[in-house]
């Protein structure tokens, strides 16, 4: 009995895939027999938590619901919610702003918290205007940079959140270890994934250059940088020769569903792909870990996964209408390509040896800390009973009412011990008292 009532019961709801696969590490770490941890997860999530053997307790769909639909399942889930310890939601998705007030209302004494993923302190296309509304809404945010505990985090470009007396920390997380598993993976099954790749395409080997492009799924994303690129390769092929490249669309999970770069491309490739110096451009159907296997060069335009490209040993490029200032950028790990021009020099340079990456640069801007596991779970109120100086305020701490549960809890069960053992002995007396 005392065990059951001891054990925290962490509940982690995700509806994008990023911080779900950060989820499940930490579902995997914490330790059983002091965590209960229940998973609620939607989409792209749900599939990062079967891929690794991850149990998921509530499965739901956000997908063509109305606004009322939302609404309604942030009540049933947040009232669900009210036996947990804490709840930790992640911050990228506009029901997460729902879910946040609804467990306000519903699970007063669960401790709640945001978590917020990605490394950089801005992130366009929406990204971070939602995540700002939730984090505010939310009692504590977890970075996973434990360099942004300390920083500052805008909404806008230029416009700082004001967090006022909200805890923050940084635990300093990041995938590595996929990071070593894809490197791992470059070196033994390149090749292989690369035949299977041209074999499904119709492709002739020619030594070709596999470049793939790991899509957005943001308005910014499809109004501007995806588009931007796709002018960038038709206005580059007058300057140079993309005919021995193969260039693959990998979609980011939340994309598929209206398919709209898929789209974009499936015009451009009507209207250029038949030129002299076009390349062959075909849409991914593996997954986000083979794409980056068979890649000799990774683009993009904004992601959480950029870190990993790089870790990973993949040549990675930013291409789209302007620069954005990310991790890789900052520390010209990643080129910026906005000009035609620079596009020709990027294809051009492929074929030269690469510099050796620091690693120690990314890790360092990445915020890494050995000890985040023990972090996180001070953030939680795991092993600790005290506020981190420089985090959030812990479980047991922030729900107090715990202590009083378990207290009447005790109450109860020696109540009933006693009663018990006072029964036994008066019908042993009883018993006594007939055979005299």
């Amino acid at each position: 009995m005392f065990e059951s009532v001891c054990q925290a019961t962490i509940c982690l709801i995700a509806c994008h895939g990023g911080p779900a696969d950060h989820f499940a590490t930490f579902a995997q770490h914490l330790p059983s027999e002091l965590v209960n941890v229940e998973i609620y997860a939607s989409g792209p999530a749900l599939k990062k938590f079967e891929d690794r053997g991850i149990s998921v307790k509530k499965t739901f769909s956000l997908d063509n619901i109305s606004q009322d639909e939302e609404d309604a399942l942030a009540e049933q889930i947040a009232k669900a919610c009210a036996a947990y310890s804490v709840v930790i939601t992640d911050v990228g998705h506009s029901f997460d702003i729902k879910l946040q007030n609804a467990l306000a209302r519903h699970a007063i004494h669960v401790l709640r918290l945001a978590y917020y993923d990605n490394p950089e302190p801005y992130v366009p296309g929406g990204y971070s205007k939602v995540a700002t509304t939730v984090m505010l809404a939310a009692q504590g945010v977890i970075f996973a940079n434990s360099n942004l505990a300390s920083a500052s985090i805008f909404q806008v470009p230029g416009k700082e959140i004001d967090f006022g007396s909200l805890r923050k920390i940084g635990i300093g997380y990041y995938p590595l270890d996929q990071a070593e598993k894809i490197a791992r993976r470059r070196a033994d099954e390149q090749s292989s994934i690369r035949q299977l790749l041209f074999s499904r395409n119709s492709i002739i080997e020619n030594n070709q250059k596999v470049l793939v492009y790991f899509g957005g799924n943001n308005d910014e994303y499809y109004s501007k940088a995806f588009p931007a690129f796709l002018s960038l390769l038709a206005e580059g092929m007058q300057h140079a020769d993309f005919s021995n490249l193969v260039l693959v669309i990998h979609q980011h999970p939340g994309a598929k569903a209206k398919n709209l770069d898929v789209n974009m491309t499936s015009e451009w490739i009507n209207e250029y792909g038949k030129m002299k110096n076009a390349p062959k451009i075909i849409v991914s159907n593996f997954s986000t870990d083979d794409a980056q296997v068979v890649a000799d060069a990774a683009l993009y335009y904004q992601t959480s996964m950029g870190p990993q490209f790089v870790l990973a040993g993949i040549p990675t490029v930013q291409i789209g209408h302007e620069t954005f200032q990310d991790i890789l950028v900052k520390n010209h790990l990643s080129p910026s390509v906005t000009h035609v021009n620079q596009l020709v020099d990027v294809i051009g340079d492929l074929d030269h040896p690469k510099k050796e990456i620091q690693q120690a640069v990314i890790l360092d801007s990445l915020g890494i800390r050995k000890n985040w596991l023990q972090i996180f779970k001070n953030a939680i109120g795991v092993n600790s009973t005290s506020i981190p100086q420089d985090g959030v305020v812990s479980g047991l701490q922030a729900k107090k009412i715990n202590w009083r549960h378990f207290l009447s809890g005790s109450i109860i069960a020696i109540s009933l011990l006693a009663i018990r053992f006072f029964k036994n002995i008066y019908t042993k007396f009883c018993k006594y008292l007939k055979i005299n």
